[in-house]
């Protein structure tokens, strides 16, 4: 499905709520940068929260460490494919456009049930889109091993967020804990909504995210924007709320998830970092062997985690976005 609009037309009518759509490329891809440097920066404070308080790590190819950078990719690989999506626009203003310049029918044509270029290109954005979406889910299930490793005795046998979700409720050694609720906050806001849709791309027919030409008949030149279908509305409460009076486009949704899967993993992280404070065993687990990173306060000159510092820098960074 694509809607058409030719310059000086009259819009149709689905097309005349506001549209809601990056305003500015550049800005949205420093504040996802920024975003993923606040968490990996949150990630070190943990593992320096986790050295102090329980295990020294300094010096060892920890298993935290490596768990860390397994969800730095998936987010890498986030806003890698939001980049390719927003180059596929321009991609498909060109093609769009050669082929208007060469056969200016071949674009205008009512083509039924479909018009073939349309689809191609939206098949293309929704094929990105759904990269994205599946990258971002991942990224829960690795984050719940290390949940379950730091705060269930290092038990590494949940391995997914589900499983998770589910032993905050019904696991003793879990749901007792603060954490449980924090989790089971996110769960029912953020991860399940996102899970859900998920799995219903792999369930269910896929569903195109329609696009809309604004094409200029002197030029040739072309505008498209590709907007999110009925079923993301459906699974999303803010998204849903939003499109009641606007358009949402595809390119407004995807850096909107990602930059809500990094607040909500920078929440968790912050839950996971008040339970190691609860269980710290703080000194008697270090070993005249061993290696502690401690920050001596100039004015006080008292001793304390190099985390502090860590974990305040990303609150401000936070609040800043």
């Amino acid at each position: 499905m694509f809607i058409f609009i030719l310059t000086l037309s009259t819009i149709l009518e689905e097309t005349s709520k506001e549209i809601l759509d990056i305003d500015d490329r550049n800005e949205t891809f420093r504040k996802i940068s920024d975003g993923i440097k606040s968490l990996n920066k949150a990630f070190r404070a943990l593992n320096a929260d986790y050295s102090y308080h329980l295990e020294p790590t300094f010096g060892k190819d920890h298993r935290i460490l490596r768990m860390r950078e397994d969800i730095d990719f998936r987010l890498f690989s986030s806003q890698f494919h939001l980049e390719l999506l927003l180059r596929q626009h321009y991609f498909a203003e060109e093609r769009i456009s050669e082929e208007y310049k060469k056969n200016p029918k071949k674009v205008l044509a009512k083509v039924y049930p479909s018009h073939p270029l349309f689809d191609y290109c939206e098949k293309e954005v929704t094929a990105i889109f759904e990269s994205i979406v599946f990258h971002l889910a991942s990224v829960y299930d690795f984050v719940s091993t290390i949940i379950s490793f730091i705060c269930n005795n290092k038990n590494e046998s949940i391995s997914k967020w589900s499983n998770l979700q589910r032993a905050c409720r019904q696991k003793e050694s879990l749901k007792n804990k603060d954490i449980s609720k924090i989790i089971l906050d996110e769960h029912n806001k953020f991860v399940n909504p996102l899970y859900k849709y998920r799995s219903g791309l792999i369930h269910d027919k896929t569903d195109l995210h329609p696009i809309e030409l604004n094409l200029k008949l002197g030029t040739g030149k072309a505008d498209v924007r590709f907007f999110i279908n009925s079923n993301l509305t459906k699974n999303f409460f803010e998204l849903k709320k939003l499109s009641k009076a606007k358009n949402i486009t595809i390119s407004y949704t995807s850096s909107w998830l990602i930059d809500k899967t990094i607040d909500s993993l920078i929440r968790i992280l912050f839950g996971v970092k008040n339970e190691i404070e609860k269980s710290s065993s703080f000194p008697n687990h270090v070993s005249d062997s061993d290696i502690v990173m401690i920050y001596r306060d100039p004015v006080t000159g008292i001793g304390e985690p190099v985390s502090k510092r860590m974990w305040k820098e990303v609150e401000i960074e936070r609040k800043k976005l």
